[in-house]
């Protein structure tokens, strides 16, 4: 009688797999709005910044920003109304986005390592 064969487990070193490091592909002056700049809403004496579902001032409103709420830009710009318009985006929720006046809006300092 012959033994069946039995699996010989072989340990495998795990390989790391490296992490994208998020890198901007162009820089710009500090204090400049454009797309995948962090925004702070600002001057809005507390009363929050109108979140609109289309640049101007008639497109509906989404919801409304909360002072010093922070947002990513993930389109824009666009003139209308007397306003530069940027789409904005929550980081931490992508259904909470919307189009609001750049006059609202305050670039934030993108700490470097």
């Amino acid at each position: 009688m012959i033994a069946a064969p039995t699996l010989t487990p072989t340990v495998l070193n795990p390989t790391s797999t490296p992490t994208p490091t998020p890198t901007s592909i162009f820089f710009l002056p500090e204090g400049v709005i454009g797309v995948g700049i962090y925004v702070q809403v600002t001057g809005t004496g507390g009363s929050g910044l109108r979140m609109r579902g289309e640049p101007g001032l008639g497109g509906p409103i989404n919801f409304s920003a909360m002072e010093s709420e922070v947002f990513l830009v993930i389109d824009g710009p666009v003139t209308t109304d007397g306003y530069t318009w940027w789409h904005l985006e929550a980081p931490y929720d992508r259904d909470r986005n919307g189009w609001s006046a750049a006059d609202f809006l305050t670039p934030i300092k993108e700490d470097v390592e």
